[in-house]
């Protein structure tokens, strides 16, 4: 009878933990800011302020820039977890003078897109902005960049759709994963749970692919990057250290 008790109690404890765990998960993956009114214009970039509407009636803010060479595939730029597209003009503004279209776009809560982030939520919104942007330059191919978190939106993308090609910038190989790395607490990462896994979406694509990684990432070590490269069965893959 005690023994039961004591199953009972811990049983509970671990939900708890469970629970609690899920709920900061959001609040430690996700660091929106809004934007600041940066005019893309001022950088020297030609884009247009685009909206994207989700299925779930979510709107996301973002900049096409579009370059003159309409021969070549276009990118899907997804950013990491935190600030929102701003911060990443200089990016674009490199991709687009090397001839390079750019969709850049905010997920929910992020810049001036509404809503709120979630882990489900962010993944609708990479899905519905791959969407929109292969029905705006077909019949021409589109690629996906993703950088850290963006990145392992960029391989789940990847693996529903179709993209010429895939690039994944300072990839975490699953939220599990990093979680383990970041807080090494024994047993803890046995309780994320998420669909934020780039490692089993990439084990199932055959696109192109050219992983990125810095030597000295002190966030997400390079082995991550490493594993996503070995993982790819794809014909033609990369990687950049």
């Amino acid at each position: 009878m005690r023994f039961a008790t004591l199953l009972l109690v811990g049983l509970a404890l671990l939900g708890l933990l469970s629970w609690g765990l899920t709920r900061m998960q959001g609040v430690m993956l996700f660091h929106p800011t809004p934007l600041s009114g940066v005019d893309p214009a001022a950088l020297g970039l030609t884009c247009e302020t685009v909206s994207i509407t989700v299925h779930d009636g979510t709107t996301l803010g973002a900049w096409w820039c579009p370059a003159a060479d309409e021969g070549r595939p276009a990118l899907l730029f997804l950013h990491g977890n935190a600030g929102n597209r701003e911060g990443r003009l200089h990016n674009v503004r490199g991709l687009q003078e090397a001839g390079v279209s750019v969709l850049i776009v905010d997920y929910r809560g992020y810049g001036d897109s509404s809503g709120m982030p979630s882990e489900s939520g962010l993944i609708r919104d990479a899905l519905a902005s791959y969407d929109w942007l292969a029905g705006r330059v077909a019949p021409r191919p589109v690629a996906i960049f993703g950088r850290s978190l963006g990145g392992v939106l960029a391989a789940l993308v990847a693996h529903e759709r179709a993209p010429a090609g895939l690039i994944l910038e300072s990839t975490f190989t699953s939220l599990r994963a990093i979680t383990r790395h970041v807080l090494p607490v024994p047993m803890l990462h046995l309780l994320v749970r998420s669909r934020l896994d780039a490692l089993g979406a990439v084990r199932e694509l055959t696109q192109p692919l050219l992983v990125v990684h810095g030597t000295d990432d002190e966030l997400v070590p390079l082995a991550m990057g490493r594993a996503l490269h070995a993982a790819s069965p794809a014909l033609q893959k990369q990687v950049r250290e």
